[in-house]
C-alpha cells in the first residue's frame, strides 16, 4: 500500500471532530463552547499511520501527529506497559490490559501538545472492553490516573466515579467527586463518541465539562478535514484554558493556592451498574466497586 493510501475500512483509529462544553454551577455560573477535534489511536496501528497517513507522525515532527511521551509516564518510554501498571495499581487484573488499548486524546499539532484528559479504552485478550484509563492533566505539570472497571461493555453510555484527588483548576478544591459517562468508539464512520465529567461535592454539581465528536476517517483527506475544523487545536486549548481562567477570575472567584500533587499516581474508581446507575451521581457515597478480580481472565 502506498503512502496515504490507508484503508480506514479495517482501523479501529479515527478522527472525532465535534464540540467542548464547560458549565461551572458554583460559586458563579460560566460556560465556553467551542470547536474540538480528537483523535483514537490504537497502539498497535501506530506505525502503520505513521507509514500511510501523510501529514500525520508518530514520535516526530509533523503536521499533526501522536507523541509518547505526552502520554503514560511522560518520558517516551512504551504506554502498554504503564497501563498495566496502573490497572494492578487500582486493583485489578493485569488481564484488562491483556488486549487492544485505544487512547482518546487530542494530538499534537505543529510540534506542541497539551491535553487536558486522555481516554484509555483498555480490552482484554478477546477484545472485550474491559476498564477505562481516565488521565488527567493540569498546566502545572501534574498528571494522574483515575482508572475504573467497565460493569457492562454491551450497555453504553458507561458510567465510572471516583474521588478526585489531583488539583486541577485554581477556582476548585481538590476535595470532591467525579461522575464519568462514556458513549464508546465504534469503527463505523459517523459514529458518535462523547466524554462527560460531572465534578462535584455533597452539595451537588460544581463542573460540568463534555466532548461530544462523530468520527473521520484515518486517511490522508481525513486528517487534513480534521486539521482544517479545528486548526491548531493543542495551541487553541492552551490559550483557552487561561483565556476562561481570566473571564471566571474577573467574576470574583477566588484562586486557590497548588497543592502538593498527590504521591500515588493511580486512583482506584467504581463502576456504576447498569440498573444502579441512580447511585453513581456526584451526591452519592462512593459506590461498591465491581472489580476484576486478580486472577481472572477473559
Amino acid at each position: 500500500m502506498t503512502s496515504g493510501s490507508v484503508d480506514p475500512g479495517d482501523l479501529a483509529s479515527g478522527w472525532y471532530v465535534g464540540r467542548v462544553r464547560h458549565v461551572r454551577h458554583r460559586p458563579v455560573a460560566h460556560r465556553f463552547d467551542s470547536s474540538m477535534m480528537m483523535g483514537l489511536f490504537d497502539l498497535d496501528e501506530l506505525d502503520r499511520l505513521d507509514a500511510e497517513v501523510r501529514g500525520f507522525g508518530v514520535d516526530r515532527h509533523s503536521p499533526i501527529g501522536f507523541h509518547t511521551a505526552d502520554h503514560g509516564a511522560a518520558d517516551g518510554s512504551p504506554l502498554r506497559p504503564w497501563a498495566v501498571e496502573r490497572v494492578t495499581d487500582a486493583g485489578l487484573d493485569a488481564a484488562a490490559a491483556a488486549g487492544p488499548i485505544r487512547l482518546l486524546c487530542m494530538p499534537r499539532t505543529f510540534g506542541f501538545g497539551f491535553d487536558p484528559i486522555t481516554v484509555w479504552f483498555l480490552h482484554f485478550a478477546d477484545g472485550t472492553p474491559s476498564a477505562l484509563i481516565h488521565e488527567v492533566r493540569n498546566t502545572f505539570g501534574d498528571r494522574h490516573a483515575y482508572v475504573a472497571p467497565i460493569d457492562d461493555p454491551q450497555h453504553a453510555p458507561w458510567r465510572q466515579r471516583a474521588d478526585k484527588t489531583m488539583h486541577v483548576s485554581p477556582f476548585f478544591d481538590r476535595d470532591g467527586r467525579y461522575d464519568f459517562r462514556i458513549v464508546p468508539p465504534t469503527a463505523e464512520e459517523g459514529s458518535p463518541v462523547s466524554v462527560r465529567i460531572v465534578y462535584g461535592d455533597d452539595d451537588g454539581p460544581l463542573l460540568t465539562a463534555s466532548f461530544a465528536g462523530v468520527r473521520r476517517p484515518f486517511t490522508t483527506l481525513g486528517t487534513l478535514a480534521a486539521i482544517a475544523h479545528t486548526p491548531a487545536v493543542a495551541q487553541k486549548a492552551i490559550v483557552g484554558i487561561h483565556v476562561e481562567a481570566l473571564r471566571i477570575w474577573r467574576k470574583g472567584v477566588a484562586y486557590r493556592s497548588v497543592p502538593e500533587a498527590p504521591q500515588r499516581p493511580t486512583t482506584a474508581g467504581s463502576a456504576c451498574p447498569v440498573g444502579a446507575r441512580r447511585y453513581c451521581d456526584v451526591r452519592s457515597p462512593n459506590s461498591t466497586i465491581d472489580r476484576i478480580p486478580k486472577g481472572s481472565s477473559r
